[in-house]
């Protein structure tokens, strides 16, 4: 059980921190409207990707 509790904190903690860093790249680059995130987890390796988008009405 101790150890379910740590493995749930430590996922919390490095999927928080990237999302963070995600959203900071998107407000300096002035994309926070269009964010799509995908994270996964397999035995302990986190796989993270985010792609930020620039979407521009064509008329």
């Amino acid at each position: 059980m101790v150890t379910s509790i740590k493995k749930k904190g430590a996922l919390e903690n490095k999927i928080n921190n990237f999302i963070d860093n995600v959203l900071n790249i998107a407000q300096t680059q002035g994309k926070l409207d269009y964010i799509d995130i995908e994270i996964s987890n397999h035995n302990g390796t986190l796989q993270m990707n985010y792609k930020l988008r620039d979407r521009k009405k064509a008329y």
